[in-house]
């Protein structure tokens, strides 16, 4: 990718409830002119209302020639100005303060406000993979069955954090039932019974928990995770495999590469898009766009 010579002009878009405290949104308006190179860029900063605006106020950056949109939130705010963002000659930088970070994480990129703005000075950029779900869109992971769920309970919760993201699993866990799933992965049928599936980009939800060791994000493959309920006494030494990037060693844990997934389900119509639970149709189809998104990466 060719820069133009003249300053770059950066939009930075802070999500003000995603994680995104008010000291720290201060503290982020202070920090970009003393990191940020001045003779290098030229800065604005738009704090969005809601996911629309995010997506609106990213769709005309593009449109206006701003060189970078810099999201800075969670994976949800990611989602939605990158949606903007794929498919045209716009960077996207990213800026961490979300709950789970699972992009940042998996791209290495610091939750550090100085290391992750230092970052966008460099401008080293990577050419990803982005996926879409029906008329939706995702760069990390989607997800169905228990895995939805854990997703609309979480944004309910009104309160964020691991700790918070834990105590939801194990309270619902032990009484959730697995589903029938019917898949047709690059066109051979696959039939399951499984607690969730995972359409994995990135290779983790968010908080280092890993449910797809070898994803690559820049492959122009999704890996689909199948994963069965697991008895309630193993499974703390199954969560341990999630934080240790070895859920693929599990007898409980299927993981298919694919282009292309069509996916028919019974009932309960909620998938988990970025972390965002959203309603979707029962039938699915899941395709990958090949390194269609430049974001600025370590």
């Amino acid at each position: 990718m060719v820069l133009p010579a003249s300053r770059l002009r950066i939009l930075f878009l802070v999500n003000p409830i995603s994680g995104v405290n008010q000291e720290r949104k201060s503290v982020l308006i202070d920090r970009i002119p003393q990191v940020i190179n001045r003779d290098r860029f030229e800065w604005e900063i738009h704090e969005s209302i809601s996911a629309e605006d995010l997506y609106e106020t990213s769709k005309k950056a593009v449109s206006d020639g701003v060189n970078i949109v810099v999201a800075v939130g969670g994976d949800g705010t990611v989602n939605r100005v990158a949606k903007a963002v794929t498919g045209s000659e716009t960077i996207l930088g990213l800026i961490p303060a979300g709950s789970g970070n699972g992009l940042a994480h998996h791209l290495n990129i610091s939750l550090d406000l100085n290391r992750s703005l230092e970052l966008i000075n460099h401008i080293k950029v990577k050419k990803i993979d982005t996926v879409n779900i029906n008329d939706e869109f995702f760069v990390s992971i989607a997800g169905i069955g228990f895995d939805a769920l854990v997703a609309r309970k979480f944004a309910n919760a009104g309160q964020r954090g691991f700790l918070s993201y834990f105590r939801i699993i194990t309270a619902e866990y032990p009484d959730y039932r697995p589903r029938h799933y019917s898949l047709e992965i690059d066109g051979k049928m696959v039939e399951r019974e499984a607690l969730f599936v995972s359409f994995a980009n990135t290779d983790q939800f968010g908080y280092n928990t890993v449910i797809a060791p070898q994803a690559s994000i820049d492959d122009g493959l999704i890996d689909v995770c199948i994963v069965k309920k697991v008895p309630y006494y193993y499974a703390p030494q199954v969560f341990g495999l999630l934080l240790r990037k070895k859920i693929d060693h599990s007898e409980y844990v299927e993981i298919i590469k694919a282009r292309e997934i069509r996916l028919t389900r019974n009932n309960n119509r909620i998938v988990n898009v970025d972390g965002e639970p959203m309603e979707l149709e029962k039938e699915l189809f899941i395709r990958v766009n090949p390194r269609s998104l430049n974001i600025i990466a370590p």
